[in-house]
């Protein structure tokens, strides 16, 4: 069990880009080999996040404010039973993950947004508690050669402390051809140029926990947003059909729940934040 309680989440903030790849780059083969032993059933791990002053500053609350934040995202308020409440998420998150594994291809449009990924043959997991706290998504890793179009994540992209703004990504071939930042580019071309999996896609998500509102700058939150969908440039799921190695895995959130869409083989099933179909429904005749 991993419980994070960072007391500078900018520590790198000033940081020579090269040096913070080299460090990622170092523990690539470590990292590897811990999600290898979780996969097989050699170990178990969880992680969760303890209330501390940095990452309340951080999301712009006071502690106590962000307490609440943090427990109420887990559901471990007093007055709920946490337990029940997260099997029936797992139910309703296992289902949604099923009925996605009956197409080929997402189409996720929204401002300056027009991408195309493919996920034919791979698996989607529900993330439902068991290996984060708070959790609340559900994932897969695309076709690594057919990723196409555009994307902008109008969020910060958190990496090691360092935010990186206004990131837009063009895809061709399943790489990433062109991409600009408004603040911290040269950090943002520095995780690219990484190695030769940091420009493809390892991860595609929907955020789904309705109780993450708001951006906090932490990504075992953010990523998790109700009505937001996330990508990860580099490593993929090996469990879930993902054949790209890297020893990055940077999580990008674009923020769907104003002007959204997402395609399923053509099929709406995803607009303004939210399926537009209960869970089981999704290609169902309307």
């Amino acid at each position: 069990m991993t419980i994070w309680a960072d007391r500078n989440t900018r520590a790198l903030t000033g940081a020579d880009p090269q040096r913070v790849s080299r460090r990622i780059g170092s523990r690539h083969e470590l990292t590897t080999r811990f999600w290898e032993r979780i996969d097989s059933g050699e170990a178990k791990w969880v992680g969760g996040r303890f209330p501390t002053e940095a990452h309340a500053q951080d999301a712009d609350m006071s502690l106590p404010e962000y307490e609440d934040f943090v427990y109420g995202a887990c559901h471990v308020r007093p007055d709920e039973d946490p337990v029940a409440h997260w099997r029936n998420v797992s139910a309703e998150l296992n289902t949604r993950a099923r009925e996605l594994e009956t197409f080929s291809q997402l189409r996720i449009t929204g401002p300056d947004t027009d991408l195309r990924v493919n996920v034919e043959g791979r698996r989607w997991l529900a993330a439902d508690g068991k290996l984060n706290m708070p959790d609340g998504e559900i994932f897969t890793s695309p076709v690594e050669t057919e990723t196409e179009g555009e994307i902008r994540f109008s969020f910060p992209a958190i990496f090691h402390g360092r935010g990186v703004e206004d990131v837009r990504l063009r895809f061709e071939g399943g790489r990433v051809v062109a991409a600009e930042a408004k603040r911290a580019n040269d950090y943002l071309q520095s995780l690219l140029d990484l190695d030769d999996g940091a420009r493809i896609l390892g991860e595609v998500a929907f955020g789904l926990n309705y109780e993450i509102d708001r951006f906090t700058r932490d990504i075992l939150f953010d990523e998790k947003i109700g009505g937001t969908v996330h990508l990860a440039l580099g490593s993929s799921f090996k469990k879930l059909g993902g054949e790209n190695d890297s020893a990055l895995h940077w999580d990008l959130i674009c923020d769907l729940r104003a002007d959204g869409e997402v395609y399923a083989d053509g099929e709406l099933v995803w607009k303004a934040g939210r399926f537009v179909h209960e869970p089981g429904l999704v290609g169902a005749a309307s």
